[in-house]
């Protein structure tokens, strides 16, 4: 079999792609195509490709004539056009043929990028990032899934292995489309192919009420669409609680219950104390979490996971789990759901072998993966936290953190506490 990778880096951006066939010329065929849009010539008319790339018409109408060509074969070359689509005219971007590398390197072709877009100096830039994320870099490879769409596993239905419960096509069905994240937060992208109808269904009824409910407030607010209601329809959520309905058609209403229900006011703020209508399980949020970074990780690293599997299942049960980190921010506000793996390629046991970054709207959470056979610690005791927590650089500088925890594995009510200040100041949460 042979096999050619592609990959282009853009500041905001990354693509990638691979051509297998067992034909030689195909291949080859292929590596010239895609070569010869980037390619000079030198001095001896050989030709000659420069990483460094910069975008232009001509370069757009190249790509679009070669995924006319491809697309058929390999689907994947589709997603150029809207790559390049979204450069800006003469915007710099890297084009990597065959050329592996790690993380620190990928990170360092962005500052490069970062610093032509901005007129910085390279050098500094570079050190700053170094120094941020150091360690983490030289402790773990990462990836993640967004607003591309993406489908995850074996695409040959005999062929497939449910993650989470082991049977095969020949014991159960993969009938259904399986969300990786749950689509009532808004994700319509991020498939999993290995998850079967059984296990769907069970998680639909089970875990993911619960992180449904405990993000109603932002669904709303933020009007996510979630699963749709017939054809041409939305899917957009209304939150009704014990004491209020919050809804939004184009602006964010409250209605209460009673007088006693509304907002307490003062001369600079005002409160709100909001009582949802369903209960929660915390620990069902937690499961709920670590199902989606089990969904979206390569399979082969599934194995580590067993015990984290059984408890996600249902099937042992755990009194105490690390804390995990909350923060409301608008830096990487995203309407549709991001994820973020970290997986540890040292030995290191003292940090976690899986560590996860939420993104849903405003709120990110940090969560450790528990019960992996990686670990040495659990994450429980604080020294342990700590040590995990400095690793993350990026999470130890920024401000903003609340450690919540999510071990209560019984119904209790979802109480939100909102504090107002008057107009022209900010509201807090």
């Amino acid at each position: 079999m042979y096999s050619y990778q592609i990959k282009f880096i853009a500041l905001d951006d990354t693509i990638g792609f691979e051509l297998k066939s067992p034909n030689k010329d195909e291949v080859e065929e292929f590596v010239y195509d895609i070569i010869s849009i980037f390619a000079t010539v030198d001095e001896n008319d050989r030709p000659l490709v420069i990483s460094l790339q910069n975008n232009s018409p001509e370069s757009i109408t190249k790509i679009s004539d070669f995924v006319s060509k491809y697309n058929r074969k390999l689907p994947q070359v589709n997603a150029l056009k809207a790559f390049f689509n979204k450069l800006g005219d003469e915007e710099s971007f890297f084009f990597l043929p065959n050329i592996k590398m790690e993380l620190a390197e990928s990170i360092k072709l962005r500052d490069y990028l970062r610093a032509i877009k901005e007129g910085l100096d390279f050098e500094e830039l570079n050190s700053q990032t170094t120094e941020l994320f150091g360690d983490l870099m030289g402790n773990y490879n990462l990836g993640g899934v967004g607003d591309k769409r993406v489908e995850i596993g074996e695409k040959n239905k005999p062929q497939r292995i449910c993650r989470f419960c082991y049977r095969k096509s020949d014991s159960t069905t993969f009938d259904s489309k399986a969300h990786a994240i749950s689509e009532a937060l808004g994700n319509k992208t991020i498939v999993l192919y290995e998850e079967c109808d059984e296990c769907n269904k069970r998680f639909s009824e089970t875990i993911e009420p619960d992180i449904v409910q405990y993000l109603s407030l932002f669904r709303t607010i933020y009007d996510v669409k979630g699963k749709n209601r017939g054809k041409g329809k939305g899917g957009s959520k209304k939150f009704k609680g014990k004491n209020f309905d919050l809804k939004n058609n184009g602006n964010v209403e409250f209605s209460f219950q009673s007088e006693d229900d509304r907002p307490i006011e003062d001369d600079e703020n005002y409160s709100l104390k909001l009582e949802a209508e369903q209960p929660i399980i915390s620990q069902n949020i937690y499961k709920a979490l670590c199902k989606y970074y089990l969904s979206i990780i390569d399979k082969k690293y599934l194995n580590h996971f067993e015990k984290t599997i059984d408890w996600i299942n249902g099937k042992i049960e755990i009194d105490r789990l690390p804390k995990i980190a909350e923060m409301t921010s608008y830096h990487s506000f995203a309407l549709q759901p991001k994820l973020t793996y970290f997986l540890r390629k040292t030995e290191d046991k003292e940090i976690p072998f899986a560590v996860g970054e939420f993104y849903f709207t405003c709120k990110v959470f940090a969560f450790i993966i528990p019960l992996c056979d990686q670990d040495n610690n659990n994450f429980l005791e604080e020294n342990e936290y700590k040590r995990f927590w400095r690793t993350f650089r990026h999470f130890d500088k920024t401000k903003g953190w609340v450690f919540n925890d999510f071990s209560n594995n019984n119904k209790r009510d979802f109480t939100i506490n909102l504090n107002f200040e008057l107009k022209g100041k900010k509201a807090s949460r």
